[in-house]
């Protein structure tokens, strides 16, 4: 039977501004995760025009600690990470002998110690199989997810709403790049802020100790009422998920899972090093990328013909899982799979996804057929998978 369902220490709180939630995980552990608040539109147009506050419960956090623990993570994992400076960053994937994902990590190097984000539910098997690979290194992993809780900002004014949240001085939060990391006090907790502009919008990662995750969420969702100009607001899984989407950021567990290889996940280059050595799983992902053989990845489609108008309210849109057709064989073998699929207000409102594709039909304009809500509808593939860019 499934365990009972994770929820995050903020749940009644979300409960009391009636918000909707959804299951995230497996048949075996589910995290409750909030799905709106009631009003999409707003959270959506908060993260282009402001910001939002998201309970990111279903993203855990494990500590590695030891003097050797850069040496001993180049040698299992895709990325160079031995040699990050503190307050530096990195992503990167953790793979099984067969080249296989079995997780995807975003690296916060600190002093003394490196903080990973991944997803919850992976947490305590990656610690232990790491452990298991440490022989004589000077080097521990934890999974610490219970004493630490995440919330993300998405939105152009997230650094000013922390910046105001917060009793450090946070100048640096404007300039720091991507992936870099500082600490910060807010609400008289120490807090880890990591930037990861998931969104398209800047991004701020916040990784709280779990008993003090309330009050500090309570000073963010204070200062937001106190100063209407940030619009800033708490946000859900949808409005978020329709940005990242346009803004090109598969997703494991989502977008590519535990079944995939690197090379077709749409991220590899942002995760694996060519040239920094061995580690497990090394030799496959070296034959594939060597060999440019690649039987699916990852493309971005759109719809062709369906659109949201103040004539028609009414569209076809794909869900994840929806079957890929080659036109005109729409009664034999699909070709590929929906793995995200949103209405894109930034493109028009016009349904756009994410698609997991046999790489012969992954070229730019190529116009293939898809199942979306009763129909097969035409569908053309994307340069890339950012579908809309600020710049």
């Amino acid at each position: 039977m499934p365990e009972m369902p994770i929820q995050s220490p903020l749940h009644s709180i979300h409960t009391q501004h009636e918000a909707f939630f959804l299951p995230y995980g497996s048949a075996e552990t589910v995290s409750q995760v909030v799905e709106c608040f009631g009003d999409l539109d707003m959270e959506y147009a908060s993260i282009r025009k402001g910001c939002v506050i998201f309970d990111a419960s279903h993203m855990g956090t494990m500590i590695v600690t030891g003097s050797e623990r850069g040496d001993f993570l180049n040698n299992m994992l895709t990325n160079k990470v031995d040699d990050l400076a503190t307050g530096s960053g990195i992503r990167t994937f953790w793979l099984n002998k067969k080249g296989r994902i079995e997780a995807d990590i975003r690296i916060a190097q600190r002093e003394d110690k490196m903080f990973f984000m991944l997803d919850r539910h992976l947490c305590a098997q990656t610690a232990k199989t790491l452990n298991d690979f440490i022989f004589a290194e000077d080097a521990e992993v934890l999974d610490a997810s219970e004493q630490y809780h995440r919330l993300h900002i998405h939105g152009p004014t997230s650094c000013k709403l922390v910046a105001l949240a917060s009793e450090s001085d946070v100048s640096a939060l404007d300039s720091l790049d991507e992936l870099c990391n500082i600490e910060i006090a807010i609400a008289g907790i120490k807090v880890l802020i990591q930037r990861d502009d998931l969104t398209g919008e800047v991004g701020l990662d916040l990784c709280i100790p779990t008993d003090g995750v309330a009050a500090v969420y309570d000073r963010l969702l204070a200062v937001a009422d106190e100063h209407e100009s940030l619009k800033a607001r708490a946000g859900g899984w949808l409005a978020i998920n329709a940005a990242r989407i346009e803004a090109g950021r598969p997703l494991y567990h989502i977008d590519f899972t535990d079944d995939h290889l690197p090379i077709e996940s749409g991220v590899f280059d942002s995760r694996v090093s060519l040239t920094k050595g061995c580690y497990l799983g090394q030799e496959v992902v070296a034959r594939m990328h060597a060999r440019k053989a690649c039987a699916k990845h990852i493309v971005a489609i759109k719809l062709n013909d369906e659109r949201i108008t103040a004539e028609n309210q009414e569209i076809h849109q794909p869900t994840g899982g929806s079957q890929i057709f080659e036109p005109g064989k729409e009664g034999e073998t699909p070709i590929g799979n929906v793995t995200s699929s949103t209405i894109s207000p930034m493109l028009g409102a016009i349904p756009v996804c994410f698609a997991m594709v046999k790489e012969k039909f992954t070229a730019k304009d190529t116009v293939l057929s898809v199942s979306a809500e009763g129909i097969l509808a035409p569908c053309t593939v994307q340069e890339s998978l950012v579908l809309w860019s600020k710049a």
